[in-house]
């Protein structure tokens, strides 16, 4: 499973996340799109289908403006616990990171693909790979361990899960991702928020962001 080089400070530590999330930023440098508007498209996807940062799952915290990733893999990355590598079957794909000051950051991926019946198989697939995503990925020297994967709610009929991992070899110091996945015709929507927050937080509220992912794929790719 792959995380595409990224960086972030924990407890003073600097953990290098390398399996577990598709799309995170690479290390070179990407200006941040101060707005998301339609017209301007990265990897065949027009921007505009993506949620604003006043549309991500509340945290109780801002976030700023949304970096985009010039780098996404969508022909190969899937959401968390994906099997890196395996072909996806989309046609395009589009991935954006927003943050907060502290705490969290909100991964949102698209997947467009050449017919709902693809975007279906790669559906399957995702929930296929999260069977074996713990015994796949367990404590190690490098990489990503994956120590749970919990469902803790639905939004709009979307299933919210819980993955629970650590960055190796520090496997004692776990973070979460809260993951919601909204398939809609021919295209795949994820959100993927990483939380920093100490302790056994509550789950993060995902029902306005789903409904409104639904409302953007209706739009752009109905």
């Amino acid at each position: 499973m792959h995380l595409a080089a990224a960086r972030a400070a924990l407890g003073g530590v600097t953990v290098v996340t390398a399996m577990l999330l598709t799309a995170l930023p690479a290390t070179a440098v990407a200006a941040p799109a101060s707005t998301v508007q339609g017209g301007t498209t990265e990897a065949g996807v027009d921007r505009g289908v993506l949620l604003t940062k006043a549309e991500q799952p509340p945290v109780g915290q801002a976030y700023g403006d949304p970096w985009i990733d010039p780098y996404s893999e969508h022909d190969v990355n899937g959401p968390s616990c994906w099997d890196y590598g395996r072909r996806t079957g989309a046609s395009a794909g589009l991935g954006a990171r927003f943050a907060t000051p502290t705490s969290f950051h909100s991964y949102n991926d698209v997947w467009v693909f050449p017919s709902a019946d693809a975007a279906a198989a790669f559906e399957r697939q995702w929930r296929a790979d999260l069977a074996t995503c713990v015994d796949r990925n367990p404590p190690a020297e490098t990489g990503t361990a994956v120590f749970d994967i919990t469902k803790v709610g639905e939004a709009d009929g979307v299933d919210v899960l819980r993955v629970t991992a650590a960055s190796n070899p520090y496997s004692t110091i776990t973070y979460r991702f809260w993951v919601a996945v909204v398939r809609q015709g021919r295209a795949v929507y994820a959100v993927q928020l990483l939380d920093y927050r100490n302790g056994d937080p509550q789950p993060m509220p995902f029902d306005g962001t789903v409904a409104k992912i639904k409302a953007k794929l209706a739009a752009y790719y109905p």
